[in-house]
């Protein structure tokens, strides 16, 4: 570990994740990506959609940035107790959480149900980011003239997004570069959210 290497410090994993659950931070377990990640192709959809969100933000269009992630209902933490009972390891499907965010508007839009999203429900929901959007008055009197520009990620769900979603002059689908999830700061805001969840 860096730590014992720059500090000759031994910390195992279990303190440093104590003290990190007080601090509401999250984030998703390491692993190793395969070798495609920095392959040349990967490498240059990552770069041209760089490009497509500066010029973007530089006409001054509406960037408005969705996901979904999953959680787990059925996980209650009962420090200190027994079990009484064995329970089966699943009560029901997990419940997925649909948002889209931007930086002018805060939350746009948010939608919860039980089970995996399907790609005509990914594509609804889009439709309502795009209406949602256009109901604001910071878009009425800031952005009338500019573009709504939804930024998602290459999830299974969204997969034909850009054929499900009907075309419309103002919306632009500006789908992330493969391996980037870091590019989307809405991964930044489920982690918040699954932190404040923990911590009740």
């Amino acid at each position: 570990m860096l730590v014992l290497a720059d500090y000759n410090v031994d910390l195992s994993l279990s303190t440093i994740s104590r003290h990190l659950l007080g601090m509401l931070y999250t984030v998703k377990q390491t692993r190793i990506e395969p070798s495609a990640c920095n392959r040349e192709v990967n490498k240059q959809k990552r770069k041209e959609f760089a490009e497509a969100l500066i010029a973007h933000h530089a006409e001054g269009n509406r960037v408005v940035y969705f996901d979904e992630t999953n959680f787990n209902l059925y996980t209650n933490r009962k420090k200190g107790k027994r079990p009484i009972d064995v329970l089966p390891t699943s009560k029901g499907p997990n419940l997925q959480i649909q948002c889209a965010v931007s930086s002018a508007i805060g939350v746009v839009k948010y939608h919860t149900q039980r089970g995996s999203i399907k790609m005509h429900e990914n594509a609804a929901f889009v439709d309502e980011i795009y209406d949602a959007v256009k109901a604001t008055d910071v878009y009425k009197d800031s952005y009338a003239d500019k573009k709504i520009v939804v930024v998602f990620d290459n999830a299974p769900a969204h997969s034909q997004t850009e054929v499900l979603v009907p075309e419309r002059e103002d919306l632009v689908l500006l789908r992330l570069g493969p391996y980037s999830p870091m590019c989307n700061p809405i991964e930044n805001c489920f982690s918040v959210l699954k932190g404040h969840i923990k911590d009740y």
